[in-house]
């Protein structure tokens, strides 16, 4: 791939299936299907927040003595914001024509995305071991417990997904012709990881308000 590369525009360039008049129209139709998604997302990771706000706002049983969450939150946090970053500096690169700025901003992405899931299976280890230290006979931390597991294992499953475009855009920037489809999934790529940016940081609000 050269910094000459542009987009097909017929129905026959890469990537374009027989129900799309051209290779835009897959974008835009993809567009729609992201933003579909995101709708969805909003609505369940909204739903789950305000469900345990509500729980923990109500119980009188919630712990009152919780160790404090592990550090490798806080890495994992500025891993993720660091991914999203690089997710825009590509976009930014491929407008300049920059395909090295391309290939740059899509490794960093992935490794960011790759110390985030790291991170994060590291803290359930850290912060769980410190909880079961804590546990009484009636079990009262376990609605803690619960909270912290179904948050950040909603999330990461959700990062999993991300982790598939990430790779694919690696790649197509490395070994493939950049298409307008290809470019159109980068763009959507990044909205991705900033809607999952902004979810894990009102996550992370939360934890810290009720763990």
């Amino acid at each position: 791939m050269t910094t000459t590369d542009r987009p097909a525009t017929s129905a026959a360039g890469a990537g374009v299936r027989g129900a799309y008049r051209d290779e835009r129209a897959q974008v835009i139709a993809g567009s729609f299907g992201l933003w579909a998604l995101l709708a969805t997302l909003a609505m369940l990771f909204g739903g789950l927040l305000l469900a345990i706000l509500a729980i923990w706002a109500s119980s009188e049983q919630w712990p009152k003595s919780l160790p404090p969450l592990p550090w490798q939150i806080w890495v994992s946090t500025a891993s993720l914001i660091g991914c999203s970053i690089a997710c825009s500096a590509a976009v930014a690169a491929d407008r300049r024509g920059s395909v090295t700025g391309v290939r740059a901003a899509m490794a960093s992405a992935l490794i960011g995305a790759g110390i985030f899931t790291g991170m994060q299976v590291w803290a359930w280890f850290v912060w769980h071991d410190a909880v079961e230290q804590l546990l009484t006979d009636d079990g009262v931390h376990r609605l803690a417990t619960t909270a912290f597991w179904v948050l950040t294992g909603l999330h990461v499953a959700h990062v999993l997904g991300g982790l598939i475009p990430l790779g694919m855009l690696v790649w197509y920037a490395l070994w493939r012709r950049w298409t307008t489809v290809r470019r159109g999934l980068l763009g959507h790529t990044a909205i991705y990881w900033h809607f999952l940016d902004v979810v894990w940081l009102a996550m992370v609000l939360t934890m810290f308000i009720i763990l």
